[in-house]
């Protein structure tokens, strides 16, 4: 015989049928929920994202400002060289005169060169500036001046006049001048005294007769200039 279903089999199928189906539903939310939410939950709490990754350390920290190391203060040309030490592997910027001149980067050991520097006759201000790989800009170096000049010592000898006769019992002549700029004096092969008010003198032994004083003079820049003039030393009887 054919059994029929009674009215409350059905109604306990049709909740069973509705339960299943709300669990299955949940479970879909569930799994879509963890399928396009979790790496962004898991970014805020460190649970869930696969993606999730460590943040990398940005370098914030600027160079120290860089020091020249070699550099003349002055030059008879209108180039030059200038070496300095800045951090390893740091690109060095070159200003003369404000305007930048050029760039070089620093070797391992933080050395740097710049080759045929540009210079303007007369007083040149230069500074460095250094930069790393994330572009952290260090402060400017001290600024250093480097004189360019091929001007050439002017030498005036007060004393003794060329062709003077020069007389005395010591067998000596004092020589004296003056010059238009800071420079060394050489007089018959003897350093002579330079003063700060750019005048010189020397006393130089001599024999009698004629004697030749050669007057040189060297300045900063390498200029040399030469003076000779000729006197009579006659010993006093």
């Amino acid at each position: 015989m054919r059994r029929y279903k009674t009215n409350t089999e059905e109604v306990l199928y049709k909740k069973l049928y509705q339960r299943v189906l709300a669990i299955l539903v949940i479970l879909f939310v569930i799994f879509a929920g963890l399928k396009f939410f979790a790496p962004k939950i898991g970014s805020l709490f460190g649970l869930f994202s696969i993606n999730r990754k460590e943040p990398e350390h940005v370098d914030s920290i600027a160079p120290t400002a860089p020091e020249f190391s070699k550099f003349p203060e002055a030059t008879n040309t209108l180039s030059t060289t200038i070496d300095g030490v800045s951090e390893p592997g740091a690109t060095v910027t070159l200003f003369v005169n404000g305007p930048k001149a050029g760039t070089t980067t620093a070797d391992s050991e933080g050395a740097f060169t710049f080759i045929n520097v540009k210079l303007h006759k007369g007083k040149n201000l230069i500074f460095v500036k250094a930069a790393d790989s994330n572009n952290n800009e260090s402060p400017k170096s001290e600024t250093i001046t480097v004189i360019s000049d091929d001007d050439k010592p002017e030498i005036t000898i007060s004393s003794p006049k060329d062709g003077e006769a020069v007389k005395n019992l010591n067998r000596r002549v004092t020589v004296t001048g003056k010059l238009n700029e800071e420079a060394t004096v050489i007089i018959n092969g003897k350093v002579a005294i330079s003063r700060p008010d750019l005048s010189f003198e020397i006393l130089l032994g001599v024999d009698e007769g004629g004697v030749e004083i050669k007057v040189a003079a060297t300045d900063k820049a390498g200029n040399k200039a030469e003076k000779i003039i000729h006197v009579i030393y006659q010993k006093e009887s």
